[in-house]
């Protein structure tokens, strides 16, 4: 019994030094860049965009417009119309 007190004790102890349950990912992050652009520009020998996703999930390559981009990386959080996203930089010729 008094087994049983000692462990119902310390379980509480612990919630209550945690803050409780489910508290520790209540507060949320600002992201302090907004996402860059998504428009293609080109810089006399290559043409450069960003490709913004809402998952860190670009593909390596890819076609659009007649221009086969290739993935440069690395791709970085930041803020897309007020929600989380991510972009990456392809490069294209």
């Amino acid at each position: 019994m008094f087994k049983k007190l000692l462990t119902v004790g310390a379980l509480v102890a612990g919630i209550a030094l945690t803050g409780g349950i489910g508290t520790a990912s209540a507060g949320t992050t600002a992201l302090a860049a907004t996402c860059p652009s998504q428009d293609k520009s080109h810089n006399g020998r290559v043409y450069l965009r960003y490709v913004i996703n809402p998952y860190n999930s670009f593909a390596n390559t890819f076609t659009s417009d007649g221009i086969k981009w290739y993935f440069q990386g690395p791709s970085f959080q930041c803020s897309y119309n007020g929600t989380v996203a991510w972009a990456a930089q392809y490069k294209g010729n």
